[in-house]
């Protein structure tokens, strides 16, 4: 497929955006509920080491970076890291967890990668890594080419993919939602190929996981609920109609999910 049909394919979607920061403002907790991951326990850590991507004087860009986990745990091999976050909740937590860890060489802020502007930013080229690990900032051409335009020299993505999500497939069925941009199978096939054409040499590595998702319901009705508002606008009915489904699969108080899903991690050298 040549760029030109890439570029027309590979669009952003359009979605209800205060749903997509509800959904995550409402995994913050959860999600800053970490301890730093070890370097040598942790596949994507041991990546960014084994390939050389950080030094002590290198600047670095977290894209979609969360609740801070990965800016915080390469903080301490790097000059300054930067993470960058749609979700005010997740912005407050990574600051709180800097703080917790008593690190000083990271800012966090809360921004729209969609529709950030890298030049005005002060981003263009500033980088040594740009690195966007498992996060929605990524889905389009204009997302995916703003990680090399930002970096002068590494760029990491890494993204589901052959992802099945029992509960939240289930409940999108409900509303009529055929779609799982959750899967980012395309966007991997297509992030890869565009890399090729300007004859970059994008090398890809694979990592098998299961995820044991366990839930109060008022974080399941914050994730699947506002996660089919980002496909779709849905009715009253609908919603309580949801909301039904996910009680009757509570045990003990929690709704229990086992993702199943192959991390593909791109990575590339800019010009």
């Amino acid at each position: 497929m040549d760029l030109n049909k890439i570029r027309h394919k590979w669009s952003l979607k359009q979605k209800n955006k205060q749903a997509s920061i509800d959904m995550w403002n409402s995994m913050a907790e959860s999600f800053g509920n970490f301890a730093l991951p070890d370097f040598e326990k942790d596949s994507f850590l041991r990546l960014l080491a084994g390939q050389n991507m950080l030094s002590p004087n290198g600047m670095v860009l977290d894209v979609g970076c969360g609740a801070g986990k990965y800016a915080l745990a390469i903080a301490g091999h790097c000059q300054y890291v930067t993470g960058v976050d749609l979700s005010p909740q997740m912005i407050n937590i990574a600051r709180q967890k800097a703080a917790d860890y008593n690190v000083h060489n990271v800012d966090f802020y809360c921004d729209d990668w969609h529709h950030m502007d890298i030049e005005a930013s002060g981003y263009l080229h500033k980088f040594d890594l740009v690195f966007a690990h498992m996060t929605p900032a990524i889905q389009s051409v204009d997302t995916f080419e703003k990680l090399s335009a930002a970096s002068k020299g590494w760029c990491v993505l890494a993204k589901p993919i052959r992802r099945t999500d029992p509960v939240s497939d289930a409940v999108k069925e409900m509303v009529g939602i055929r779609e799982r941009r959750e899967s980012a199978d395309e966007d991997i096939l297509f992030a890869f190929n565009m890399l090729w054409q300007q004859e970059y040499l994008p090398r890809l590595a694979y990592e098998k996981q299961v995820w044991k998702m366990r839930k109060t319901l008022d974080e399941a009705y914050g994730l699947y609920i506002n996660r089919i508002k980002t496909y779709k606008d849905i009715s009253w009915a609908q919603e309580e109609e949801v909301r039904e489904y996910i009680k009757s699969l509570a045990r003990d108080g929690f709704i229990h999910e086992d993702v199943d899903t192959t991390i593909a991690t791109l990575y590339w050298q800019v010009k």
